[in-house]
């Protein structure tokens, strides 16, 4: 299979109206649509594999799930690609209608692309972001050993003060009471040195992704560029899809093989309607045993069969199958009074 062959199929239109075009200009600009696609696929790819790898944290599972959103993702993109090209079929079109829904496609376009883009960017942004996760982490155990420090402060300060009153009370005695204060006194400071020890041990081994997301889009915001660049990826083959000339030999070569595809098989209908009703009456019908009788149900029969192959199929429209003209009315209905008239003579 030749490269143009793959890449026009990539584009999401049919290869045959393609390849049929006259204009060589047409066929490497559906080229270089599919290129894009192409390009754009790569990108869905290694922006979704990356993203799950870092979630997941399992790289076989985080290279399925990639495969699987970047497949998923450019087919939806084929898709809004499609509905951009222009309708080979006459028909009525609201502009405002038509402008509104293209809108709604390319803002969604749009929408893909940043998603895409962001995970990307944490790539090419990724040794300063390792230094503000760095400086994050830290913010994060310093406000937890502080929070830990002031929960089980108030306890041993409690603790603290029993202990001192216990002492008072037996100056020359030890007790039970004081040893068993101490003791629980011990265990809740190990106790806050291990929630501490812990929880640094898990911000440690956190990765902070979404964090990362959050950080580069308000501290770089040189990213933004790199988000145009890729809205522009995404954006530049419906641009090239939208702006064909609607008079181009491709939608020209779109327009007469459709249009006979559909009329073809408009006839067909036609043709099975019409024979729907030209069925012969089943043989085993009882004739009357008076040979007379027998005549006219016979006569009866045949122009009962002769009115049926008159039937045709009721055409409204005079541009059918596309229904776009409805046709005119064309009778004259007269008045009551012209009945009247007509019934008595007057």
């Amino acid at each position: 299979m030749k490269l143009s062959r793959i890449l026009c199929t990539f584009s999401g239109d049919d290869y045959s109206i393609i390849s049929q075009c006259k204009d060589k200009t047409i066929q490497y600009r559906f080229m270089l649509i599919g290129g894009f696609v192409t390009a754009i696929f790569a990108l869905c790819f290694i922006s979704f594999y990356f993203t799950f790898t870092k979630l997941i944290q399992n790289n076989f599972i985080g290279l399925l799930i990639g495969l699987f959103f970047s497949y998923m993702i450019t087919n939806i993109y084929l898709l809004l690609l499609y509905t951009l090209s222009k309708n080979s079929f006459p028909c009525k079109t609201d502009k405002a209608a038509k402008l509104f829904s293209i809108s709604i496609r390319v803002i969604f376009i749009c929408f893909i692309a940043i998603v895409v883009s962001k995970p990307l960017e944490t790539m090419i942004y990724s040794t300063d972001l390792e230094n503000e996760i760095a400086i994050y982490k830290q913010e994060q155990i310093s406000k937890y050993r502080q929070s830990t420090t002031e929960y089980f402060n108030e306890e041993t300060e409690n603790l603290k003060l029993i202990i001192k009153k216990q002492e008072l009370l037996y100056k020359n005695t030890e007790t039970s009471q004081v040893e068993h204060y101490t003791k629980l006194l011990e265990k809740k400071e190990l106790q806050k040195d291990e929630l501490i020890a812990s929880m640094k041990n898990l911000v440690n081994n956190s990765n902070y992704y979404i964090q990362s997301i959050v950080i580069l889009n308000t501290k770089f915001r040189t990213c933004w560029l790199f988000t145009f660049i890729i809205v522009f990826v995404f954006l530049f083959p419906a641009y090239l899809k939208n702006f064909l000339g609607e008079h181009s030999s491709y939608y020209e070569t779109k327009r007469i093989i459709e249009n006979r595809l559909v009329k073809e098989e408009y006839d067909i209908f036609k043709n099975q309607y019409k024979e729907l009703f030209n069925s012969k009456i089943i043989s085993a019908i009882q004739y009357p045993s008076d040979e007379k009788e027998k005549n006219t149900f016979i006569e009866m029969v045949y122009i009962h069969n002769s009115m049926i192959r008159n039937i045709q199929f009721s055409e409204p429209f005079i541009d059918a199958p596309f229904n776009t003209i409805r046709r005119i009315d064309e009778r004259e209905f007269l008045k009551e009074d012209d009945l009247i008239s007509d019934l008595y003579n007057v």
